[in-house]
């Protein structure tokens, strides 16, 4: 489990370090398997999620080009739309990045050399398809293929290292379900490192999927209307993982939910964040004595600030 990522894995050990100076690290060692477990969740969502937060950017990008062309600007398309003069399309994904409209409805190449917003790499290529709706609006379904060529890549700075991550199928749908809110819908969504032939990932989102709405009724997709702005979320989603069990003999499954949650971008400010393993056989429980954890995270509104505790096999961080 190891392998891949580590400089996510990180970031557990720098906060404890971070803190060594006094006795209050402490306090964090008994959660510290849970961090891990977190980690390691949310990477393997984030990776299975890739197509749908892309589409979702298309959306964006889509709403704006639409409220531009209302307001006269004629000439403005999903390249060339900006805000405060910076293309809407490198703010939502890299300069390196390239839209065309098809007849499947857009395609978007990436390139291995400008890195996204949540770390990762991007390479390759992804149709959206629209069904003809070219804004996600008005009851529209889209579609969100994985080209052969899709790949995700990191690098680790603390060892200099690259992992590849092989995109290989699953269903990515997006909907507007006409109230204001949208739903990301994940089915069998397969990937697997480079070099690692025990673990391929098998994840889906459950029941009704993610539901993504506007806190705020005012706000639309467009861009120069929604970026800062807070989204609610709600969802789960769960299945076998891009890493390996114990015994390095087959994936070991995960789940991940979001309770009430808010988020500005991607960061999620407010709510409940549930992880765990789902197999007492897949991961050695001396090192992980409670498959699950919880984070409950608070959002200072008026100073833009959030906070976070941590809850693992009957501990609080910080305590209560």
């Amino acid at each position: 489990m190891k392998k891949i990522l580590t400089t996510l894995m990180l970031g557990a050990v720098a906060f404890s370090s971070c803190i060594k100076e006094d006795d209050t690290y402490k306090d964090l060692l008994p959660v510290q398997p849970g961090q891990y477990i977190q980690s390691y969740v949310t990477t393997q969502d984030r990776v299975a999620m890739q197509a749908a937060n892309a589409g979702m950017r298309v959306a964006v990008l889509a709403a704006e080009v639409a409220k531009q062309h209302a307001e006269g600007k004629d000439d403005v398309t999903l390249s060339s739309a900006e805000y405060n003069s910076r293309t809407v399309l490198s703010r939502l994904f890299n300069t390196g990045t390239k839209i065309e409209e098809v007849a499947e409805g857009y395609k978007l190449t990436f390139d291995k050399n400008y890195q996204m917003s949540d770390g990762f790499y991007l390479a390759g290529s992804l149709v959206i398809e629209t069904g003809g709706a070219a804004q996600l609006a008005d009851g529209a379904v889209w579609n969100v293929v994985m080209q052969p060529d899709f790949k995700l890549f990191s690098y680790s700075s603390y060892n200099g290292t690259e992992s590849q991550i092989n995109m290989y199928s699953g269903l990515t749908r997006l909907s507007d379900n006409g109230d204001g809110s949208y739903t990301i819908r994940l089915s069998s969504i397969s990937a697997a490192v480079e070099g690692n032939g025990t673990a391929s990932s098998n994840w889906s989102t459950e029941g009704e999927g993610f539901v993504v709405r506007p806190r705020d009724e005012g706000v639309t997709l467009a861009y120069s209307s929604c970026t800062g702005k807070v989204f609610e979320v709600e969802g789960a989603a769960s299945g076998y993982s891009i890493y390996s069990n114990i015994y390095g003999t087959s994936p070991i499954g995960m789940e991940y939910r979001v309770t009430d949650a808010l988020y500005v971008g991607q960061q999620i400010v407010s709510g409940t964040q549930e992880c765990g393993f789902t197999s007492s056989f897949d991961y050695d429980t001396s090192a992980y004595p409670s498959p699950d954890v919880r984070y409950v995270y608070s959002f200072d509104e008026a100073n833009r600030k959030y906070s976070f505790k941590i809850y693992y096999n009957g501990y609080t961080y910080p305590k209560e």
